[in-house]
């Protein structure tokens, strides 16, 4: 297991990781006994997906396809959740700055407020924002993640799946990582 610093991220990623770590081992359980698949299961799916070992094949390879993909969803949205505090407090902090230095002449008075609109409300913006500050291969993974998150979530249309699949300490790591750049 990878060490992760931010405390939120850390927290999700175990939490994570012990639901692959549970669903491999009972999918290992199933390799060669479909019955273990009707053990997993609620009831009421008991004997659906047991019916041949094909069958049983399929449902446990789209489980672990739906927990991967989910698990993206949430490492994602838990650094956006993190990162986005993090600029809000930024902009307050810049805000007051130029609320309280700047000088007010009527012109630059009315348009001040603009120059220091809180705007960014999507990760595609945070990613423009860290363009050119952090490190480039750190950047470009985030990227990445951020355009297999959006794979996923919009139902896997109109866009490629990513080149790239990254494991979930490898997602982990990035983010992590990224939150330390902003840090800094």
């Amino acid at each position: 297991m990878v060490t992760i610093n931010n405390e939120v991220l850390k927290e999700v990623y175990h939490q994570l990781k012990t639901i692959d770590n549970i669903v491999q081992k009972e999918i290992r359980l199933v390799n060669g006994n479909k019955w273990h698949l009707d053990k997993m299961v609620p009831e009421e799916l008991s004997k659906v997906y047991t019916i041949k070992q094909k069958t049983a094949q399929t449902f446990t390879d789209n489980l672990t396809r739906t927990a991967y993909d989910n698990s993206v969803i949430a490492l994602v949205a838990t650094f956006e959740r993190v990162v986005f505090a993090k600029y809000k407090t930024s902009y307050g902090s810049i805000r007051n700055t130029v609320m309280t230095h700047s000088v007010k002449p009527l012109d630059y008075y009315n348009s001040r407020a603009k120059f220091i609109n809180d705007g960014v409300e999507y990760l595609a913006e945070i990613l423009h924002l860290l363009e050119g500050i952090i490190d480039d291969t750190l950047f470009d993974k985030l990227r990445i993640l951020k355009d297999h998150r959006n794979y996923i979530s919009h139902g896997k249309r109109g866009a490629k799946p990513p080149a790239v699949e990254f494991t979930l300490d490898q997602i982990a790591t990035t983010l992590d990582g990224v939150i330390r750049e902003i840090e800094k």
